[in-house]
């Protein structure tokens, strides 16, 4: 058994150390540790002591004595504050629960040992870094949102900017590089200016279109009202005004494009049949030419067939080799295989048919199966699989055989076979577009695939671009045609739009292309996410219901493009001169254009119509000419209808009060917002708003009142002028008081509204009367307002109950009255006050005299009392300068 004594002797250094071992592991850079020293004891002891001596004074000062004695001052501050005059006591006192070293906080927390009180500091100190946290990410966040709203706002000036003026990037469409010229992003500058350059050049053609564009206004607003079928040929009046116009453009190619378009129009279908049809009646028209061109060589007789057309055509073609090519065959003297491609490159599939089953024994010999293959072809009946019809190499060595069997969809004939025969750029495109149209029955007689889509077409004629088919900038509409050939015609009208010389004839071809609901408009999401700087081919993979019949017709999608045709009108519309106003106005109701073939109440016809109502607006109030357009009244009442009225129908606008709210109404709050008065006031009259225009004065009225209190009568005349204030108060009392001549004008105004107005009108005669020192006649006006308790005081009255009544009052006048209520306090006293000084200045004295003055004084302290009363805030210093002048007169 172990006994005490052979324990090991434990001091009080190995308990201290085994003690720190303990909470080793617990140790962190966050959490002191705990370290009860003797300072720290020591410094607790005389915390206890001091708080034990705060304690004992107070209980003994509620005990009612002996509180001062328990904290004794030094003797010489005691004698300092006695001989001062001041008792010791009292300071002793005073200073008993004095706190002197808790009155500062620390910069740096002091970590306490206590538990408690470290919890209670970490607490607060991440409630403060919260705080601080949030202040400064919600700082953050607010510069961000500034930042992005403030970017956002200069993109749209610069966007509305540009739409209105354009971007004029000088160069020429060839000059782009290939792969991005049909999608160019550059803006185009219409120069119409009457003092252009080119003025002699434009404004006839200009004159021209417009008369055809107000024509068709004139037919869809007969149409809106009357529902009736539009009775207007669109194509025919551009084609007509084309024709006038090509003495100065000095081309007759644009009216190509006008048949071109017709032909793509009334195609049933795809467009790709009336390309088709187009190519094949130019060909026609080629062939008619050159065999009227050398009648001897062609030798076709007096009516000639159509058999008889084509060999004289071949006859005029291989005569420039002396004798027809050894490589073709050839039966009769007549190149058989030629002679077929030329009928069916002429369209005419039904005289081929005929021609090679009258040929059948001849051309069986070489091609068994070719006749059969042909007629179930043209019949569109599967009957023969393409395994049917060998085709070797050593069988195409005429070009013409090897050219027809490849638009037969032959999908194994080599393309330098046929590159002799397909050279110009319509034969091109006619033998890969007759493969696109006849792609189902290719399919179902031989089960080739066409060689090429729509959608690889396009893409193929985008990435030549225009250098490609134009490379001497000579002949800028063929790759025009190109594009409307290839479906393209978003692209088409963007790139004759860079064309300086056809830009006014891109415009109308876009105008058409609309028309027939042939060109693809986006969306308003698209159109709001154009940059400033982009063209008006805009990326839009919506497939509206109102431009069916667009470049994407019977395609997969690849090169869908939508034309912004808004923007465009916009900035034609913006370019007119200002003396073609009312032809502008026309353009911009074109942009209700894609509305005439879809539903009234659909979404695509309700975002047109918004769009065009703002386009007029922003017009009307450029051009201020309001009483052309919108109507005015004339003197004997009636009023005169405007020139926009008789359009109204294409605006989904019946009548003159859904004229009022779309139109006049937005021009009037511009107006009134951009300080234009006049215009204002004439706009809400025409809307039968009269109310309104008395508003809209009493808010310019106390405008100006306001301009009088803040400039304090200096530089007054330069403010008003430029706030446009200058003739506010003429014409507030015109309007008033013919609006009061008026019964049927009268019977509907707001009594609170012209009492308002008449208010304002005295006030300003008021201070007008003040100004030139007439101070009795401004006195007996601002009395006769009754804003002021001035009119029924008396030595009878009670001061408190008139200024009561008066004040009651205040709380229902107009903002423009209450905002200038401090100045018209401070004249109303002014006012007073010096009227009080001439009677008191009088040499004479008599009773009159005296009841004068005591009066004033009466009327000022009742306007003091007044003052006092009113239940909203006024300047600070407005009281001070009230008690001044009263003091004087007292």
């Amino acid at each position: 058994m172990e006994t005490a004594s052979t324990k090991p002797a434990l001091s009080l250094s190995s308990l201290l150390e085994e003690s720190k071992r303990l909470n080793s592991h617990l140790a962190s850079a966050e959490i002191p540790a705990v370290s009860r020293g003797l300072p720290l004891l020591e410094a607790e002891s005389r915390k206890l002591v001091a708080r034990s001596a705060r304690n004992a004074a107070s209980a003994s000062a509620g005990g009612g004595g002996g509180g001062a004695a328990s904290l004794q001052l030094d003797p010489r501050a005691q004698s300092l504050l006695a001989g001062s005059g001041i008792d010791p006591d009292d300071i002793a006192a005073g200073s008993a629960s004095a706190a002197l070293l808790s009155a500062f906080e620390m910069l740096l927390p002091s970590y306490d040992a206590h538990v408690e009180t470290f919890l209670a500091q970490q607490q607060e100190l991440s409630i403060v870094n919260a705080i601080e946290e949030s202040e400064l990410s919600t700082l953050d966040d607010f510069d961000r949102c500034m930042t992005a709203h403030m970017q956002q706002v200069w993109e749209d000036a610069q966007k509305s900017l540009f739409d209105e003026i354009g971007q004029h990037q000088h160069q020429h469409p060839h000059s782009v590089d290939a792969s991005v010229a049909a999608s160019s992003a550059s803006s185009v500058y219409f120069d119409l200016a009457d003092d252009s350059a080119s003025a002699k050049l434009t404004h006839p053609r200009v004159a021209r279109y417009a008369a055809v564009v107000r024509s068709l206004n004139d037919a869809r607003a007969a149409v809106a009202a009357r529902s009736a079928p539009l009775q207007f040929d669109l194509l025919a009046a551009l084609k007509t005004a084309t024709s006038e116009s090509s003495s100065e453009l000095q081309s007759k190619q644009i009216t190509q494009v006008w048949s071109l378009i017709s032909q793509l129009a009334s195609a049933p279908g795809s467009h790709v049949a009336g390309a088709c049809k187009y190519l094949e009646d130019i060909f026609i028209e080629h062939v008619d030419r050159v065999v009227a061109q050398y009648p001897h060589d062609a030798n076709v007789g007096g009516v000639p067939s159509v058999h008889r057309k084509i060999e004289g055509y071949l006859k005029v073609l291989f005569g420039r080799l002396g004798r027809v090519p050894a490589f073709l065959e050839v039966f009769n003297n007549d190149a058989i295989w030629a002679h077929m491609f030329m009928l069916y490159r002429c369209g005419y599939r039904a005289e081929l048919l005929k021609y090679c089953l009258e040929m059948e024994d001849i051309i069986s010999d070489s091609d068994p199966g070719f006749v059969a293959h042909l007629k179930a072809f043209i019949d569109g009946s599967p009957a023969l699989r393409q395994s049917d019809l060998p085709v070797t190499a050593a069988s195409l060595e005429d070009p013409y055989k090897a050219a027809l069997y490849s638009v037969l969809g032959r999908s194994n004939v080599p393309r330098k076979a046929a590159a002799e025969v397909i050279q110009t750029t319509e034969d091109y495109l006619w033998s890969a577009l007759v493969r696109i149209r006849d792609a189902d029955t290719i399919a179902s007689v031989s089960a080739a695939r066409p060689l090429s889509s729509l959608d690889d077409l396009q893409e193929l004629m985008l990435r030549y671009g225009p250098g490609h088919f134009d490379p001497n900038n000579t002949n800028p509409l063929l790759y025009l045609r190109v594009l409307l050939l290839c479906g393209l015609f978003e692209h088409a009208v963007d790139y004759l739009l860079q064309v300086d010389l056809f830009q006014i004839e891109a415009v109308h071809i876009a105008i058409l292309l609309v028309h027939l609901r042939m060109l693809r408009m986006p969306d308003q999401a698209a159109t709001d996410s154009v940059s400033v700087s982009a063209g008006y081919l805009v990326d839009d993979s919506s497939s509206s219901s109102s431009n069916s019949g667009g470049s994407g017709s019977g395609s997969g999608g690849k090169c869908r493009r939508a034309f912004d045709f808004s923007r465009m009108i916009a900035q034609y519309t913006a370019a007119l001169p200002a003396s073609a106003a009312d032809d502008a106005l026309c353009y911009l109701l074109l942009l209700t254009l894609p509305a005439d073939s879809v539903a009234v109440d659909s979404p695509v016809a309700a975002r047109q119509r918004a769009s065009c109502e703002q386009a007029i607006v922003r017009t009307l109030y450029d051009g201020r000419n309001y009483a052309h357009f919108i109507g005015d009244i004339q003197p004997d009442g009636v009023r005169r209808k405007g020139f926009l009225e008789r359009y109204l129908p294409l605006l989904g606008i019946s009548t003159h009060e859904q004229f009022s709210q779309t139109i006049i109404r937005k021009l009037a709050d511009r107006s009134r917002d951009e300080g234009r008065l006049a215009d204002a006031v004439l706009l809400y009259n025409l809307g039968e708003r009269y109310n309104t225009v008395l508003g809209v004065l009493c808010k310019q009225l106390g405008d100006l009142l306001y301009v009088y209190s803040t400039s304090g009568g200096s530089a007054i005349a330069s403010v008003v002028e430029t706030m446009g204030l200058e003739d506010i108060d003429g014409v507030a009392r015109a309007v008033l008081t013919h609006y009061k001549q008026r019964e049927h004008i009268s019977r509907v105004l707001d009594s609170r509204a012209v009492d308002t107005c008449s208010t304002l009108l005295a006030l300003m005669d008021f201070f007008s009367l003040h100004r030139r020192g007439a101070f009795e006649d401004a006195l007996q006006v601002i009395e006769g307002t009754q804003l002021l308790p001035l009119s029924d005081v008396s030595e009878s009255t009670a001061t408190s109950v008139a200024a009561g009544q008066y004040a009651e009052r205040v709380r229902s006048l107009d903002d423009s009255i209450t905002r200038n209520f401090s100045l018209i306090l401070l004249t109303a006293m002014d006012t007073l006050s010096r009227l009080y000084a001439g009677l008191k200045e009088s040499p004479f004295l008599d009773a009159v005299k005296q009841a004068s003055m005591i009066v004033l004084r009466k009327k000022a302290r009742c306007l003091m009392v007044f003052a006092g009363m009113i239940q909203f805030r006024m300047p600070s210093d407005t009281y001070a300068k009230l008690n001044r002048m009263d003091v004087f007169m007292n």
